[in-house]
């Protein structure tokens, strides 16, 4: 009886000792193994695996260099990648426990910030049925938005670039790349060499053109294989998620060919799409700040996610950054668990729109996450888009996923019909002019009127945030300013204003950022030669900034680069 009790005691130690160590606090976050893998505990009961051998870490920004390398040597660190928000990307070695080497990392004088990379889930519902009508554009019982009256206004500009960050872009694709009708929607950077074949990203000429650490990213960047080739990773891999929610926003339209993208054009160029891989089957945490920040950098005036992952302030800097400092709308998927009080992340923050799903009847499609953080929804559910070439070219699927590319496409022909409009003034035309559909309770806070837990401000209605786009066009000038000159655009230190009118006290000028907020107002010229103002600019961020000038009656908006 003795031996009997010994062994069982002995077992209950090691079982439940055992079960224990599958679970650790670090830093506010819950992480389990499942399947001899650690992973992240996030909202909505999802659990997201970390990144292996990954640890993600922001250097202080009063480390020298030589510290730096003194503590990656140390610590056998390598480093695989570094945002311009400070956050460091390091491989550790295979077999360490990530958490004691956390630890160990933790309180070291370079260390601002520590945490663990996840991966996470693209937000869609497959469903196998190929080929049924576009409703989302148009029906008869009007639950779409509006698409054919918006066309009647713009169709899409190729000034506008919306980066897709996702499984990859086909784009091969006759429908989004060059195909029968000779032109392309796929977003070329215009910093680097064209590839001598244009379908082979081996061909290019090797060369990082635009010194920005990509070599021959002329078709967008593969973050999460580090590589040129935007569609698959190096053993072929695809997914055709990306391609669908890239078919949505631009896929060409009237080119008698396949289905109609919101900002498609007309048989000629539309928005054009920036392919950014993030994960080929679900989307790397550790790469995804990295490519918001490309996009930003490169030009995009959009970023289009429909994903989650777990919580991270690498994300939550980039996006920052990318927002308040170069004017990137950007909108996320709100995620398919059909929780009733959250979106998931990076949904849930200020500056990323959450965006829900509809059905064809103008309900809250069962699926669609939803509750105070929504922004605003669109149909999600029998989508008809673009899908691998290798496979079916085209299919449809459900899923928030396929409802945040209808808003992106709806924001690329706003900014193509008024491309002043700040994110800002884009948040705020969406919200009063989406329809308020469902029957639901648009007044249940008191203190946000017109939003609804189920919907958001309700189901996006394209015609009507067009017009409205379209109405403010101008409006920030007139005539008697139309001749001003900036120069030089970008600018380092100084920028020359050269007016058509004589520099006077009766000329003000103002700064602001492209979200809207005043970073400088009544400034005074450094210097004032005839009707020619200097400003000095050396203390602004990096980024791009709108200056207005007013004199007398009139006044204009122009736009300026701080490099």
């Amino acid at each position: 009886m003795k031996k009997t009790i010994t062994l069982f005691i002995s077992l209950f130690i090691l079982v439940f000792g055992s079960a224990i160590a599958q679970t650790v606090s670090f830093q506010g976050n819950t992480y389990r193994m499942i399947n001899n893998q650690w992973h992240m505990s996030g909202e909505n009961g999802m659990d997201f695996p970390l990144v292996e051998n990954t640890i993600s870490i922001k250097i202080d920004q009063r480390a020298t260099d030589d510290a730096i390398t003194a503590f990656e040597q140390n610590n056998e660190l390598t480093r695989l990648r570094k945002a311009i928000t400070g956050w460091v990307d390091y491989q550790i070695a295979e077999g360490t426990d990530p958490f004691q080497k956390a630890q160990q990392l933790q309180g070291q004088q370079v260390v601002s910030q520590l945490e663990f990379p996840t991966i996470g889930y693209y937000t869609l519902i497959p469903d196998d049925a190929l080929f049924p009508n576009s409703w989302h554009l148009m029906q008869d019982n009007d639950a779409d938005i509006d698409i054919e009256e918006a066309w009647d206004v713009t169709t899409g500009d190729p000034s506008i670039a919306v980066a897709i960050l996702d499984s990859g872009v086909d784009w091969i694709h006759q429908d989004l790349g060059m195909g029968e009708d000779s032109h392309s929607n796929i977003f070329l950077n215009p910093g680097e060499d064209a590839w001598a074949d244009p379908n082979d990203p081996s061909t290019g000429n090797g060369i990082d053109d635009d010194g920005n650490g990509l070599i021959d990213d002329w078709k967008g960047w593969n973050f999460s294989n580090n590589w040129n080739d935007a569609r698959q990773d190096q053993q072929g891999n695809q997914f055709f998620h990306g391609t669908h929610v890239s078919g949505i926003v631009a896929a060409k339209t009237n080119n008698d060919e396949g289905i109609s993208g919101v900002a498609g054009g007309w048989n000629s160029e539309g928005a054009k799409l920036l392919p950014c891989a993030v994960g080929i089957t679900g989307p790397n945490g550790s790469v995804l700040d990295d490519a918001i920040l490309y996009a930003a950098e490169i030009g995009a005036r959009q970023v289009q996610l429909s994903l989650t992952v777990g919580t991270s302030q690498a994300i939550i800097d980039a996006v920052e950054l990318a927002y308040n400092d170069f004017g990137v709308i950007i909108v996320n998927a709100s995620g398919n668990n059909g929780s009733t009080n959250s979106v998931g992340f990076p949904g849930n923050l200020e500056n990323v729109w959450a965006i829900g799903a509809t059905n064809q009847n103008d309900f809250r499609a069962g699926f669609s996450n939803h509750g105070p953080q929504l922004f605003i929804s669109a149909p999600g559910v029998s989508i008809w888009s673009t899908q691998l070439v290798s496979g079916s070219d085209y299919g449809t699927s459900d899923g928030t996923s396929f409802a945040s590319p209808i808003a992106s496409g709806v924001i690329a022909l706003m900014l193509s019909v008024n491309p002043d409009l700040t994110p800002e003034e884009v948040k705020e035309i969406l919200k009063e002019t989406a329809d308020k559909v469902g029957g639901y309770d648009y007044d249940w806070n008191k203190d946000d009127p017109g939003h609804s837990r189920q919907l958001g401000y309700g189901r996006i209605n394209a015609k009507a945030a067009v017009d409205m786009a379209a109405q403010t066009l101008g409006l920030a000038s007139s005539n008697g300013l139309e001749g001003i000159i900036l120069s030089p655009n970008p600018a380092n230190d100084v920028l020359d204003l050269r007016l058509p009118v004589q520099m006077g006290d009766g000329v003000q000028i103002g700064i602001t950022a492209l979200n809207g907020q005043v970073v400088r107002d009544n400034i005074r010229p450094s210097r004032i030669s005839g009707n020619t103002a200097t400003l000095d600019v050396q203390d602004l961020s990096s980024g791009v900034y709108l200056i207005r000038v007013t004199s007398g009656g009139d006044s204009i908006v122009k736009k300026f680069v701080k490099n």
